[in-house]
């Protein structure tokens, strides 16, 4: 009896067990097919009301048609809800797993609903007013006229309900969808044309393990904001975007992010998730993951400079080698004026430097190469990360310090609101005058008695007005400029493009609406038009431009950045003023033959102006040669920074 009685318990708890299990799984299925669970309800439940309040088996199915009329027939309600639901579960079919996020799946759902919901109340209206009059004058309708009163109220209320739903359920779809691809790491924002996304891709290309340690409140709260919804909304802090390399100093009242290469660095793998320079002696703060770097600047010899080093675990930089074969496009540009020198490697000629060197540590290298460096300064939408290709090399090439620094509004530089400046009466950070002495006082900071600025894009401009500044003041900075290298720079051209002007003059409380759109307007479509050859625009390369487009502030920097890009287009009084000034200054200005941004003709006619300065045009390139031709840019850099005259004694 015994053995009976636990068996007849052993199956009533299988039977228990079994039937959780399947309750929890129809549940698990109607939560993932929400949408065609409320399509299938919205069909079923307006057939069964109007069956239950009119007398609809009165008449057969061609006889409601003939007899129909918009102000008394109801057969149109439960229309409504079918070509609705099939539209709807239609577009839900159609998206996948990507598409849901932002595809058009909402929008669809929405747009029914309001549609439906807006015939039904006119409906309503109609037939309220004219039920009781075709009721007592029509043999008809008063055959398919209400059993009870309430029906029609309760008809038109169960389809509004069915409708919001449809619009509710198509949200939290959208929202599921979206945390779903930001745990796979998955970029919701490359979805905007439903294309589906390499699931492996991350959002943030570099993205860090945080330090365990005492933090910031600050980061602290940010890292307690789950991550899809710190995605979402953009906001980070520079602190975890930063690489390994990556170093941080305070100037003028800004947190300026900047990299250093020097001639004794061995090259760094792209594709390498570790640093692979030299060993460098470090001083641990209290806080790990902080490292703290001391240097010594060897015109300010009675000061420490700290440098903090942010640290991330996982860099994912470009998987393309820079030794890759480049121009091997046509001989000759059409546009291109037979005096104009144009630059095609082969690659017996263009093989970059790669042996090793006899190497100290990181500060016997900048105490012996301080005095005479190459800062870089990139353009519109760039950032230190834009040299990633040619800074090792061409530190290793002319044998001198190489730096690079973001720029307010861009990279992991701090970006302050137009409240923080002005509480504290700085300047605007954004204003070129101010990046001006922004750019000297990041050479002064860098131990830099002379220097030759690379520019490029509007950055070629700053370099112009502080090469202007140097000449016409009595050099308060203590710096001699000697040489300039343009980049693809004119003196006419407003570097903010018209769409994305457009939707920075939006008002920011619509910010949520126009973020995915700028940032793709940022770096996709302005990315794609300054490359001549697309097919090196990879994935990865629009992850270096779309990273700072996450830190926190990035909106309401690129606003004041985009109200002041009238700055770049000078006049021509100025603009002749300007050149004026460095005339007899070296410089070597680049042009990408195929640039659809500024033209050969541009670069031809600024340099004409210079006395002491040479044009070289990169065939098969565009707009950004440091990106797309980076053998050729410093095939054309190196000899001529080589050639400068040294510093006389």
């Amino acid at each position: 009896m015994v053995m009976k009685a636990w068996i007849v318990v052993e199956k009533v708890r299988r039977i228990v067990r079994t039937a959780i299990f399947m309750v929890v799984m129809l549940a698990s299925l109607a939560a993932s097919s929400l949408p065609l669970m409320v399509a299938v309800g919205d069909i079923m439940v307006p057939f069964l009301l109007l069956s239950s309040f009119t007398c609809v088996t009165c008449y057969g199915f061609n006889e409601h048609f003939r007899l129909y009329a918009f102000k008394s027939s109801l057969i149109d309600i439960p229309l409504v809800s079918i070509l609705r639901s099939i539209i709807i579960t239609c577009v839900y079919s159609l998206c996948d797993g990507p598409t849901l996020s932002h595809g058009p799946f909402v929008g669809t759902a929405t747009l029914c609903s309001f549609v439906s919901i807006l015939v039904l109340s006119i409906k309503a209206c109609v037939f309220t007013v004219n039920s009781g009059i075709e009721a007592e004058t029509s043999s008809a309708s008063q055959r398919l006229h209400w059993k009870k009163p309430w029906g029609m109220p309760v008809l038109f209320l169960s389809s509004v309900l069915f409708a919001l739903g449809h619009t509710v359920i198509a949200y939290r779809t959208s929202c599921r969808a979206r945390r779903k691809l930001m745990f796979h790491r998955v970029d919701p924002e490359a979805v905007l044309s439903c294309k589906n996304v390499f699931s492996g891709f991350q959002k943030v290309p570099r993205s860090p393990t945080p330090s365990a340690g005492k933090t910031p409140k600050s980061d602290s709260e940010a890292r307690r904001k789950p991550f899809g919804q710190s995605h979402d909304e953009g906001e980070l802090p520079a602190r975890l975007l930063a690489d390994i390399d990556s170093l941080f100093i305070t100037l003028q009242g800004l947190t300026i992010h900047y990299k250093l290469s020097f001639p004794g660095t061995p090259p760094r793998s792209l594709s390498s998730t570790t640093f692979l320079g030299p060993k460098v002696s470090f001083t641990p703060e209290v806080a790990p993951g902080r490292l703290k770097l001391d240097r010594k600047v060897q015109s300010l010899s009675s000061k420490t400079q700290s440098h903090h080093l942010q640290r991330t675990y996982s860099n994912q930089f470009h998987s393309s080698s820079l030794y890759a074969p480049l121009l091997d496009g046509p001989p000759t540009s059409p546009v291109l004026s037979e005096d104009i020198p144009v630059f095609r490697l082969d690659d017996s000629d263009a093989q970059v430097e790669t042996g090793h060197m006899n190497h100290g540590t990181l500060k016997q290298d900048i105490e012996a190469n301080g005095e005479f460096g190459i800062v870089l300064v990139h353009g519109f939408g760039g950032g230190v990360f834009s040299w990633r290709h040619v800074m090792d090399v061409l530190a290793r090439q002319v044998g001198c310090s190489v730096a690079a620094f973001d720029r307010p509004g861009w990279g992991l530089t701090s970006r302050p609101s137009r409240v923080d400046w002005e509480a504290k009466e700085l300047p605007n950070p954004y204003k070129l005058e101010t990046q001006v002495d922004l750019l000297l006082s990041f050479c002064s900071e860098m131990g830099f008695s002379s220097v030759v600025l690379v520019g490029h894009d509007d950055g070629g401009l700053l370099a112009l007005k502080a090469a202007q500044k140097v000449q016409n003041s009595m050099n308060s900075f203590n710096i001699t400029i000697k040489a300039v290298v343009l980049l693809n720079v004119s003196l006419s051209r407003e570097v903010v493009p018209t769409f994305a002007r457009i939707l920075l003059r939006t008002s920011l409380g619509k910010k949520h609406l126009i973020r995915p759109l700028l940032r793709t307007e940022i770096t996709q479509v302005v990315n794609r038009r300054a490359w001549y050859d697309s097919t090196k625009l990879t994935t990865e390369v629009l992850s270096f431009y779309k990273a700072p487009l996450c830190v926190e502030g990035w909106d309401e920097a690129l606003h004041e950045i985009g109200r002041l890009s009238h700055e770049t287009i000078l006049s021509p009084q100025y603009a002749t003023s300007l050149l004026k000034s460095i005339e007899e200054m070296p410089v070597l200005v680049i042009a990408g033959a195929e640039d659809a941004h500024i033209s050969l003709k541009s670069s031809q006619a600024m340099a004409s102006k210079l006395v002491n300065s040479r044009l070289i045009a990169i065939s098969s390139c565009g707009h950004l040669p440091h990106e797309e031709c980076p053998k050729a840019l410093l095939a054309a850099i190196s000899p001529f920074i080589s050639r400068l005259p040294p510093k006389p004694e």
